[in-house]
């Protein structure tokens, strides 16, 4: 397999190619991880991403075997909100969130109760104009935040605060979020992962405080993780798209957070945190067929608007 990094990039991704005819395939692809699993995840250590380019993938069940052989079990986006419709067993659209808005840097599920270590999208429909899914060094942005909000939100950490409606409001409903209609199964869900919910009229509060920086386990390395700029009530961001009247109603706004011991983010830190996470932005046009392996603790994604029909679909391991 050839390896080499895209035109102008010269960190991430790491791009794999096949150096032969015979190598084009997913099964000549795994054959050759499956040789090597110690460099592979060496150099998703360090680079964060790998692209493997060329090798033919042409669905759902191929990005399933990717997934499931490069990273291990494959798991249900329970407790995510990102609207996504399933077009496979634990295989999704990356979203449904409506073309034309960006959606910034973040790193998967970083303010729920679990977290993917590894993330795989696949192109099955390649964007005609834009489209493309940027990527950034957590580690990099970490580094770059200036040291007293880098450290306020290292020491305080992040609450995450939600309103998830029964089936009639803006964004997700409880029964989407947490895959069941089941209140117990959802309860279960809470107490396993240290979560605070309420029942309410409107449907389902919950709170959650998480970590805003993370030190991967395989390196000890220290990367940005946390999605507080997309979360916050004062920014519109791509959580309130369709929220309507619900933002001005504490018990209907979709999504909010503070630190971690409740005092407020300011719009200031919030306008800095984004400032040095854009920043970070690294895009490459999506070709058809295209497998991204993301270390998700380490490198954070996005997806820049689009026109025409896009369809990349999203595994998590």
């Amino acid at each position: 397999m050839r390896r080499s990094t895209l035109p102008g990039l010269d960190s991430l991704p790491i791009v794999i190619e096949p150096e032969t005819p015979s190598d084009a395939s997913l099964d000549a692809l795994l054959d050759w991880a499956e040789a090597r699993p110690d460099a592979l995840n060496q150099d998703l250590a360090g680079a964060g991403a790998l692209l493997f380019r060329g090798f033919n993938l042409a669905g759902a069940e191929d990005l399933s075997r990717a997934g499931s052989a490069l990273g291990g079990a494959l798991q249900p986006y329970v407790g995510g909100d990102s609207p996504r419709e399933q077009a496979g067993d634990k295989i999704y659209n990356s979203t449904e969130f409506p073309a034309h808005l960006p959606i910034g840097l973040h790193n998967e599920l970083s303010y729920a109760g679990w977290w993917p270590s590894r993330v795989f999208f696949y192109c099955h429909v390649q964007p005609q104009t834009g489209g493309q899914t940027p990527i950034g060094d957590s580690r990099a942005i970490y580094r770059a935040m200036p040291e007293a909000l880098r450290d306020r939100f290292e020491t305080k950490g992040v609450r995450y605060i939600q309103n998830l409606h029964k089936g009639e409001g803006p964004a997700k409903s409880w029964q989407q979020t947490f895959e069941t209609d089941d209140p117990a199964a959802v309860e279960a869900y809470c107490a396993k992962h240290g979560m605070q919910y309420r029942w309410t009229d409107y449907g389902l509060r919950t709170s959650i405080d998480r970590q805003a920086v993370i030190a991967h386990p395989r390196t000890g390395e220290k990367a940005w993780f946390n999605q507080a700029e997309h979360w916050h009530a004062a920014i519109a961001g791509i959580r309130f798209w369709d929220s309507g009247d619900a933002l001005a109603d504490q018990d209907r706004l979709p999504a909010h957070c503070t630190y971690g011991d409740g005092e407020p983010i300011t719009r200031e830190d919030l306008t800095t945190v984004t400032e040095v996470i854009n920043a970070a932005e690294i895009a490459f046009d999506w070709r058809r067929g295209d497998l991204l392996m993301l270390d998700n603790l380490i490198t954070a994604h996005g997806r820049r608007p689009f026109a025409g029909e896009r369809r990349i679909l999203v595994a998590m391991a």
